[in-house]
Parts: structure tokens; C-alpha cells; sequence
């Protein structure tokens, strides 16, 4: 696979090339760039298989080079220092990351995941989620990739009812009585999607506040939704559910 590194700070972007060579020997660096018109130059010059993006550059960002580029077909990983708000924006989208300092495992993993191509409409969608995610504070109207082996699914959070554990993957149950099966797990989704007015009933199961239409408080015991379903609410998370719809609901 080719790549072109984008990083601003010489020290970090030899130690970041040491390490490519010694744990993804496969991967060939074309060039790097140290800002985002030096990029754009590279960038037009060679056609990479993915893109390391530092963010934080000397001329702009790396999100101002990306929509700057209407070719997309190349994979890219950002690299970067941010806060945990910033990374709940990578993860929104779907869209792939390394932490620095960089790990070694977590590279290897972000190369291999570089390998299985994604078309172009996909690529557009990552980004633009990304970039509404950016530019905008948590609201109701913002929307979540969803997305496995097979497909990639754009869903509108207030759309989605509530989320089921399912092994290591997770079952969004949305409106219209429609489901989808994301290859990722429930406690990653919830640290996704607690801004937002998500909480557990139950160690297997994520609601959206907005959704409940009434809650059966003898034991055992469970909350109706707006689609009519019914999940379980465990003892130990009655308090907080109400404490929840408290807080939403009453401002």
C-alpha cells in the first residue's frame, strides 16, 4: 500500500515514519508534507492508498486540506492530540484516528482496516459527518454512521429508539420499525451517545429519553417506547433513568 504523511513537526513525523517501517513494512511513503498547501501539492502529484493526517497544521487544518480535495478515493487516518469531545467526532463518523503517541498495535490495526477499499460515496459520507460534528455542539439533529461488514447506514439520532447488546455487536432499533446491526459494542456506543439523552435500563439494553412513553415500576421492572416496545429496567438502574428524564425533560 502507498501512503503520504501530513505532519508539521519534523520530530514527530520521522518517529511516526521509524515507526511504518518497522511494524507495516507493506506500506510504501511516497512522501510527506509538512502543511496543508504543501499537502495539496503532494497530494496531486501521487494517487496514495491512504493519507496520515495530522490536524493541528502550521497554514490551516487537516479538515480544511480534506474539503479542498474532490478526489477522496484514498483511505485516511487522522493523527492527533485532541480531547475526547474531538475524538467523540471520529468515532460519530466513523471516520479513523490514531492518538498520539502513537501505538504500535492500534497502526497496524488502522493499516489492515486501510486494505479493505471503500468507494468514494462512503468516504464523502465519513467526512461530511465529521465535519457537522466539528463545527456543531450535541443536538438532536445530528446524525451517526452505522456501519459492519457489509454496508454503511447514515441514521438521524433522534430516530434511533434504542440500542440492544448483541454479542459484540450492537442492534439499533430506529423508527419505522427499522433495525440495523453495527459491528461495534454497546459501551462504545454509549459513551457515544450519552450527550445525547442516552441512558442503560439494563446492562444489555440503551433508550433514548426522548422515546419513553411510560415505565412499569413494579418489580421486574420495564419502559415502553414510542414504537411500542417493551425493555427491561433492572433495579439498580431505576434511580438513574428517572434522575434522566429529570434532567432532559425539566430545564
Amino acid at each position: 500500500m502507498k501512503a503520504i504523511i501530513i505532519e508539521d513537526e519534523v520530530n514527530v513525523r520521522e518517529g511516526f515514519i521509524k515507526l511504518i517501517r518497522t511494524f507495516c513494512p507493506e506500506v510504501d511513503i511516497l512522501a510527506t508534507a509538512d502543511g496543508v498547501e504543501s499537502g495539496l501539492e503532494i497530494l496531486a502529484k501521487y494517487r496514495p492508498d491512504m493519507l496520515f493526517l495530522d490536524i493541528n497544521l502550521p497554514d490551516g487544518s487537516g479538515f480544511d486540506l480534506i474539503y479542498r480535495i474532490q478526489d477522496r478515493s484514498f483511505h485516511t487516518i487522522f493523527v492527533t492530540a485532541y480531547d475526547h469531545y474531538a475524538l467523540d467526532a471520529f468515532k460519530v463518523s466513523a471516520v479513523d484516528y490514531l492518538l498520539k503517541p502513537v501505538s504500535p498495535d492500534l497502526l497496524i490495526k488502522a493499516v489492515q482496516k486501510a486494505g479493505k477499499k471503500e468507494n468514494e460515496i462512503e468516504n464523502h459520507m465519513r467526512f461530511d459527518v465529521l465535519k457537522d460534528r466539528i463545527k456543531n455542539t450535541y443536538e438532536q439533529s445530528e446524525k451517526l454512521i452505522l456501519s459492519d461488514t457489509e454496508r454503511m447506514e447514515l441514521v438521524h439520532i433522534h430516530d434511533i429508539i434504542y440500542c440492544e447488546a448483541k454479542s459484540s455487536y450492537t442492534i439499533f432499533h430506529l423508527g419505522g420499525s427499522r433495525k440495523f446491526m453495527a459491528s461495534t459494542n454497546l459501551k462504545e456506543y454509549e459513551r457515544i451517545l450519552k450527550p445525547y439523552g442516552f441512558i442503560r435500563s439494563h446492562h444489555s439494553i440503551l433508550v433514548n429519553v426522548q422515546h419513553i412513553k411510560s415505565i412499569q415500576k413494579t418489580e421486574g421492572g420495564s419502559i415502553i417506547l414510542s414504537n411500542g416496545n417493551q425493555v427491561a429496567l433492572s433495579k439498580r438502574k431505576k434511580t438513574q433513568v428517572f434522575e434522566a428524564m429529570k434532567s432532559y425533560f425539566i430545564s
